[in-house]
């Protein structure tokens, strides 16, 4: 998976299906190696403590936990994290 950048389209698959994002944020994730933390904003039914996968545009998958959800109007501000290979 390629770091993504901020205002980066960012595509998550879950029991709930394919949701499109957009990068708010990016971070290392201290507890980690190799780890970040990715903060999109998304429409869906997020949870924390949720496993997901994070698709890159060449078809690999990620796996992905969601850390905490912030609701804002329709959109929720959901923080990520994955370790990249």
């Amino acid at each position: 998976m390629h770091r993504p950048k901020i205002d980066d389209e960012v595509t998550l698959l879950g029991e709930f299906g394919e949701v499109e994002t957009i990068c708010a944020e990016v971070g290392e994730d201290q507890r980690h190696p190799g780890g970040i933390l990715l903060k999109v904003m998304a429409r869906g039914p997020f949870e924390q403590g949720q496993q997901c996968w994070i698709l890159d545009p060449d078809g690999s998958k990620t796996g992905a936990r969601v850390e905490n959800v912030t609701h804002i109007t329709a959109d929720s501000e959901v923080t990520l994290s994955a370790i990249l290979d």
